[in-house]
């Protein structure tokens, strides 16, 4: 059996762990190209409006299933992020946690991890790690010192 023509097994090897895909539906070059003003100012109104309707509450697996609830696609939704400096996830994440601060101030009795679920996390530890890198307190020392500034 002759192997001219055929792919070594090296190279059959490699293509088992080379990605067929890219994760994104954009290329990285497209991701470097600015957007429009006009562009910026539409990705604004729409993210305005997803945070004025709470869309952030939803659980959303990947930017893709995010930009399609904001209204736009992915690869703008990206490099409108990467203009501000911030991740998609980052801001999302600060919004839900806003959120529920704001929550714990009007329902106290009402359980953090209840509260969680509500404003878009699936579980209580990454509540609680989010929590505290955004707030720098965890949401129970949070509500016990606001609870103190009530006294």
């Amino acid at each position: 059996m002759s192997w001219a023509g055929k792919k070594s097994f090296k190279d059959s090897f490699r293509s088992l762990f080379t990605p067929k895909e890219q994760a994104h539906s954009f290329s990285v070059s497209a991701s470097s190209a600015p957007l429009l003003p006009e562009t910026v100012a539409r990705v604004e109104r729409l993210l305005q409006a997803w945070e004025n309707g709470k869309g952030y509450r939803l659980p959303d697996r990947t930017l893709e299933e995010a930009a399609l609830r904001i209204g736009t696609d992915s690869a703008t939704l990206y490099k409108y992020f990467s203009m501000r400096g911030e991740d998609f996830r980052t801001y999302r994440s600060r919004l839900r946690i806003h959120d529920a601060q704001q929550m714990m101030l009007e329902e106290p009795e009402t359980p953090v991890s209840a509260l969680a679920m509500r404003v878009g996390f699936r579980d209580r530890s990454n509540f609680n790690n989010q929590f505290k890198a955004i707030i720098g307190l965890t949401p129970a020392a949070w509500r016990r010192q606001q609870s103190k500034r009530d006294e």
